[in-house]
């Protein structure tokens, strides 16, 4: 996966190396996105049995976000950055112990994508597929104790999208995509916490998104 995005990057530079003196090839744009989040969270005890007090569960939200994005067409294919500024928080989790309460919620922060725009021979239809990389913030409070560490992960997404060109080199597109995201594991920094980690598996979105590009 690191591989891939280091590959797009050199890519992305050496198109900018070649425009230096010309602007000619270079787009930029905003982007407006209604996503959603999906991902299988496993909690195990080191101390207990195998399968004993585990907890798993699935859970998914939604969100919106904005996002930048800057590309070069290298000819035919268009190579690009976007990058996402604001956080994406997912939903609080309450767990009542007695009179203990744990509260936890996680965050998607720098969520950047380089990607690849290949044009389909059908008017304005294009795919783009790309890497990812995302960091994963865990935002808790537990009244039992420790805290989990913050993380990071790579992925890759696919997808198909319209552009539309309108006047003065402005261009309207309109486009859906699907990410799949690798496993993480954090654990619980309580010495008393028996080995408690969490691990999440089967992470993926899916964004429907419009941008407003600049083409120069």
């Amino acid at each position: 996966m690191k591989k891939i995005i280091i590959s797009l990057l050199l890519a992305l530079g050496l198109a900018t190396s070649s425009y230096a003196v010309s602007l000619e090839g270079l787009s930029v744009g905003i982007s407006g996105s209604h996503s959603g989040y999906y991902a299988v969270g496993t909690e195990e005890t080191d101390n207990d049995e195998t399968g004993v007090d585990d907890t798993k569960e699935a859970g998914a939200f939604t969100a919106n976000h904005m996002s930048v994005f800057v590309e070069y067409n290298i000819g035919p294919i268009s190579v690009g950055l976007d990058y996402i500024p604001s956080e994406i928080e997912t939903p609080k989790n309450t767990n009542l112990q007695g009179t203990t309460t744990n509260t936890v919620k996680g965050e998607f922060e720098n969520h950047t994508t380089v990607y690849a725009l290949i044009p389909i021979p059908l008017g304005g239809l294009y795919a783009k597929v790309g890497g990812i990389y995302v960091d994963l913030n865990s935002i808790e409070n537990l009244g039992t104790g420790g805290s989990y560490g913050n993380t990071d992960t790579t992925g890759m997404m696919a997808g198909l999208g319209y552009s539309i060109e309108a006047a003065d080199g402005l261009s309207i597109r309109a486009e859906v995509t699907a990410a799949q995201y690798d496993e993480v594991e954090v654990a619980n920094s309580a010495s008393d916490a028996g080995g408690t980690k969490v691990t999440l598996t089967d992470m993926m979105s899916a964004f429907g998104t419009i941008s407003v590009v600049k083409s120069f």
